[in-house]
């Protein structure tokens, strides 16, 4: 039986006309998230349901959890890294614990703080609570939106899950377009909070929560600004404090009562983490790779990775993945991711995560480094925007145009995104576009004003709490609390929970994230060397020979794959007639693979996520996919 990290639904009911089959419905479909018990109890108007993969207090940590005079109820996915020092606290104002789970905390802090509870924990989480007392219910996310929470509302009653699918088993609501999220996701890959691509269905912002009463519902934010900036340390005593912290996260994320291991990649990121585990623990860290044959050392890391894993002295393992695997594998990704994130790396961590659940439950991972420390190419253009700027208006153009005569060169588009707006988010936000307005008018047949609007207003929110500091800084929070939740986490969450693997993410441990945000960005990125200031801080950790290896993201070999066998599966996939031509024009969709398979211009990113919307509308609309046999048990 394949494991998975725990499910939590609720139900809030007042008028009891939920169908009878909505709880069982909802919990049937999050099974996969926790075949090692189920749990619900009704408490008030609210029916709280459970799955869980017991990772701590294997065996007292059931679900759902009750306070001590019964008033609240709560089920909770996730882990809480605090937890002792916070139940420790709670226990010498007089809380009784009934269980040894982590997530038992979250309860008995909230009695004492109320919605302020969230803003104490250190840790990845989603819950749902109900407060008799109050007669409300709350719902939440972490920090950083690690863990997602979906949730529907038709005024009178409310359902949110861990997953969409319970969502659309419960028989509340049913599978539709929202046309306003499909213009973000051919935008920016990706559909950002709260919307979705089903329309009716939200998710819940990072670092929210919300509140559900009889007279309504209200969504509010926790995130924190960053403090200021740490202007008077030295970068050496910055590099010592970050490298003693990231430690310090590292081993706080190892808690767990359950075989865990690390993701290991032939990067610095994962090799920083694999390392820190190392140190912390006398066994040898279990690692492993996905691999890619014969698409070159830049995109299969099998060796690389190994030659770390042997530095390090880790008890590693990998995994291959061809061309031939991708169609199937693309499925089950999109089933279980749900909502796409136009990642073509995220069918790549499926597979490496069912190889991975063969030898541990838990797994550590790099992810999240490249945004708040300054590891992309995008960093690099947003540190000499300052520069350009300087140039005299009319060069400006001439700039534009040299880079549209190097349509393959992304860096210098993303700088010519820069140069060609007005201040402020509006040349950030060109910086993550993967079409132009026009190319999405061919493609959708839509001006895209409504969506637009919202991604500019999104913008404006997260930058408010760092709109006195240089455009370096605001990429970097922009990039962390806006396009890294609903992208790259979420993919990263799913998948891996797919196949019973709990990944955790050290980088974005609060404590550590509280620092990381303070370190002035012009040493996180110095002139144009991406994540400066952590390359330093790392060096007594990871080995010489990592740190010089080029960078490379965890990519798979699709921009090839795109000139062959995908090509002609879009092609296939958008043809005139097909199911997909209401959405997108078929012609525009064969000029795309064209232009890109000449090697003209470089089209791999809105193709992938064409593909991936054609596999989401087969899978969820049409409905007419069978289970994928990749994501069955394992015999």
């Amino acid at each position: 039986m394949i494991n998975a990290v725990c499910g939590v639904g609720v139900i809030l009911d007042p008028a009891s006309t939920a169908p009878a089959r909505a709880a069982p419905a909802m919990t049937a479909a999050l099974g996969h998230r926790g075949p090692d018990g189920t749990g619900s109890c009704s408490i008030g108007p609210t029916l709280l349901l459970h799955t869980r993969l017991a990772i701590i207090d294997v065996a007292g940590g059931d679900q759902p959890l009750r306070s001590e005079d019964g008033a609240c109820a709560a089920v909770v996915n996730g882990e809480i890294y605090n937890h002792s020092e916070l139940r420790a606290e709670l226990e010498a104002k007089g809380h009784r614990f009934a269980t040894r789970s982590d997530s038992e905390v979250i309860l008995h802090l909230y009695e004492e703080l109320g919605l302020d509870c969230v803003r104490r924990l250190n840790g990845i989480f989603a819950f749902a609570l109900w407060d008799d007392r109050r007669q409300e219910l709350v719902l939440a996310r972490d920090h950083f939106g690690v863990k997602p929470l979906y949730w529907w509302s038709d005024g009178r009653r409310l359902a949110a899950a861990s997953e969409v699918g319970a969502l659309l088993a419960s028989g509340l609501v049913s599978p539709a377009v929202d046309a306003v999220a499909l213009d973000h996701f051919l935008t920016w890959r990706f559909v950002p909070s709260p919307r979705t691509l089903f329309d009716g269905i939200s998710k819940l912002p990072p670092a929210s929560c919300l509140v559900a009463r009889e007279d309504g519902m209200r969504v509010t934010s926790y995130r924190e600004v960053p403090g200021s900036p740490l202007a008077e340390a030295t970068s050496r005593e910055l590099e010592v404090t970050f490298g003693d912290r990231f430690e310090q996260a590292v081993e706080r994320q190892m808690m767990s009562d359950v075989p865990y291991g690390a993701f290991l990649s032939g990067g610095i990121d994962s090799a920083a983490v694999s390392a820190a585990m190392a140190r912390a623990t006398d066994a040898p860290v279990k690692t492993f790779t996905i691999g890619f044959p014969g698409a070159g050392g830049g995109l299969d890391e099998r060796a690389a990775a190994a030659a770390t894993a042997g530095a390090l002295g880790t008890e590693h393992r990998d995994v291959a993945m061809s061309e031939a695997d991708f169609p199937a594998l693309l499925a089950a990704c999109v089933r279980r991711l749900e909502d796409p994130c136009g990642t073509p790396s995220a069918p790549a961590l499926l597979e490496v995560s069912r190889f991975t659940s063969e030898h541990v439950k838990v797994v550590l991972s790099g992810q999240g480094a490249d945004e708040p420390l300054g590891g992309y190419q995008r960093h690099q253009a947003a540190a000499s925007l300052g520069l350009a700027r300087r140039l005299p208006r009319p060069l400006a153009p001439l700039a534009r145009a040299a880079a549209d005569a190097l349509p393959r060169n992304e860096r210098a588009k993303r700088m010519a995104r820069l140069l060609g707006k007005g201040d402020g988010e509006s040349p950030l936000l060109g910086v993550f576009e993967i079409t132009t307005g026009e190319g999405r008018r061919m493609l959708a047949g839509s001006a895209g004003h409504e969506a637009a609007a919202e991604r500019r207003d999104l913008a404006r929110n997260v930058l408010r709490d760092v709109e006195s500091r240089g455009i370096l800084e605001q990429a970097l929070y922009l990039d962390t609390r806006l396009f890294l939740p609903d992208g790259l986490l979420v993919y990263g969450d799913k998948m891996s929970m797919a196949w019973g693997i709990e990944q955790r993410v050290p980088f974005l441990d609060v404590e550590l994230m509280r620092f990381v945000e303070r370190i002035p960005a012009g040493l996180r990125v110095r002139g144009l060397t991406r994540k400066w200031l952590y390359r330093r801080a790392i060096e007594p950790l990871v080995p010489p020979q990592v740190l010089r290896r080029r960078k490379h993201p965890f990519a798979t070999p699709y921009d090839e794959w795109l000139r062959t066998s995908l090509g002609v599966e879009v092609e296939t996939r958008f043809r005139a007639g097909s199911p997909m031509e209401g959405l997108v024009d078929p012609k525009a969709a064969a000029q795309l693979v064209a232009a890109h398979r000449s090697g003209r211009h470089d089209h791999k990113r809105i193709l992938y996520c064409l593909l991936e919307l054609s596999e989401w509308h087969r899978t969820f609309i049409e409905g007419s996919v069978d289970e994928p046999s990749v994501v069955a048990e394992p015999v």
